[in-house]
């Protein structure tokens, strides 16, 4: 399955979906259907699939197992009744939002693909690398969803991108081996860790960088939640980030150093809860610190198109910030 968390048109209440395509089942309402016989089949739906996907993340296997037969339902039942009773939708008649709106916490990983190690050291700009996956991070008030816009700050001169695939925590969970890092990810997701490369360096001086990866709108997540039996083998997953249609970065989760399992096997060792994202690290190709390309930095009207195999595509566009007056 692809979870995916969307608002329909004049109702600001969050809904949880299934994207198939240019479509998306509606959890809820499916489940309801496929429960038709039972006399509380709207309070079951309601508390099988909340509309907040944290909530639905600590139903656990119950919850996901809903999801599914929702999708059954749906894919057998009337494509026209369907539509009527807004079991399935289009996917461009709602907005789709970050399919975690509001994670609890992310967990940044950085240092895990040498080639953009070694290009932030040509840059000469100090990067030490321990043997173990580093991270710093992001803040929840920084998430935005797909096709939201990304505001370039007016304290930033250089702003940047990042693609990297995240990982979504399904389980509350503690000290998980690596060879079980399966178990506790609900699915995988794209993310863009939009970075403010001036705000990083004079940070650095003073020892940790924060508001050069947290300023608002700084973590586009989406489109959905792609759950593993639906990404295939993770050893091997194209990732790919695009501006204006030129490929900027393109690598494969096969040449992480740190991979999917030692991130989590490290980072369990703080509490991960339901609706969790660890972000696992970006490749080459990024604009870089110091100007050091200069046309690749993102300006106004630059669309960012962040893109992971058997994931999707998310998709952002730069903005400028508007001062108000006074």
């Amino acid at each position: 399955m692809k979870l995916v968390t969307y608002i329909e048109p004049g109702d600001a209440a969050h809904r949880l979906g299934s994207l198939q395509g240019e479509r998306v089942i509606d959890l809820r309402r499916a489940y309801a259907a496929s429960l038709a016989d039972d006399p509380f089949a709207a309070e079951i739906a309601a508390v099988r699939i909340p509309g907040d996907m944290v909530r639905f993340l600590e139903g656990g296997t119950p919850s996901m197992q809903a999801a599914r037969e929702a999708c059954a339902h749906a894919q057998r039942g009337d494509v026209q009744q369907s539509l009527a009773c807004r079991i399935v939708q289009a996917v461009d008649a709602v907005r789709l939002l970050a399919p975690v709106p509001r994670p609890r916490k992310i967990i940044s990983a950085g240092g895990t693909y040498r080639s953009h190690v070694d290009e932030v050291h040509a840059q000469k700009v100090r990067l030490d690398v321990p043997d173990y996956p580093l991270a710093f991070l992001k803040m929840p008030s920084a998430v935005i969803g797909p096709d939201a816009d990304i505001v370039r700050s007016r304290l930033t001169k250089e702003l940047d991108y990042e693609i990297e695939i995240g990982l979504v925590i399904g389980t509350r969970c503690k000290d998980v081996p690596a060879h079980d890092w399966r178990a506790v990810v609900a699915g995988l997701t794209v993310t863009n860790d939009v970075s403010m490369r001036d705000i990083i360096l004079a940070e650095q001086t003073h020892g940790i960088h924060f508001q050069g990866k947290n300023l608002d709108t700084c973590c586009p997540i989406g489109p959905c939640i792609a759950t593993l039996d639906e990404v295939g083998d993770t050893g091997d997953l194209v990732m790919e980030l695009r501006v204006n249609g030129e490929v900027r970065q393109r690598d494969t989760t096969r040449n992480m150093v740190h991979d999917f399992g030692a991130i989590v096997a490290y980072w369990s060792r703080v509490t991960l809860e339901p609706g969790d994202v660890i972000t696992t690290g970006t490749t080459a190709g990024v604009a870089g610190f110091n100007r050091q390309r200069p046309a690749w930095l993102l300006k106004p009207g630059d669309v960012v198109e962040a893109e992971v195999q058997n994931v999707g595509v998310l998709r952002n566009r730069v903005v400028d910030e508007v001062l108000r007056d006074g």
